[in-house]
């Protein structure tokens, strides 16, 4: 009697930390949705530069945001407008990378921190992808970080 007391009183313990551990194991890249648009944003640590690498293709805007020092930068201010002006999403990044799935079109991208900012015109096609690299002189920008011994660095 006592050791099936026992094991009913640990069952719910157990069924709580199998999801907690299920919960801890879900991908940190899961796309985010804003009305009618996908994105990830993060990329800090070798697993999840994996996991963006893997996700890649599944999105057709991808910006990676460093220093020109060669670190990546994150908690940039990103607002994403399609060509009559409409902003389309607003997001700060989690980490260097914000991967975006948009309808084709013209769009301006507006990047900023409190100290720099830069906009950009982009033409997203159809089919495939555009990579923005953004690359700011940030030698004691707060957001600064490395990711990896072995991740490349950005790309000016």
């Amino acid at each position: 009697m006592f050791k099936c007391a026992r094991f009913s009183l640990m069952l719910p313990l157990l069924a709580s930390l199998w999801m907690a551990g299920g919960a801890a194991a879900a991908p940190a890249s899961q796309p985010e949705k804003q009305p009618g648009i996908s994105y990830i944003t993060g990329g800090i640590g070798e697993d999840e530069v994996k996991e963006f690498r893997a996700a890649a293709s599944k999105y057709n805007l991808r910006m990676t945001f460093a220093s020109k020092a060669g670190n990546y930068l994150s908690d940039v201010d990103v607002m994403i407008a399609d060509a009559s002006g409409r902003s389309v999403l607003a997001v700060r990044t989690e980490g260097p990378f914000l991967f975006v799935r948009l309808p084709a079109g013209l769009y301006r991208v507006s990047a900023q921190t409190p100290r720099m900012s830069e906009y950009r015109k982009v033409q997203v096609p159809a089919r495939g992808g555009v990579n923005l690299n953004f690359s700011w002189d940030a030698p004691d920008y707060p957001g600064v970080m490395k990711l990896c011994k072995g991740c490349p660095k950005p790309r000016p």
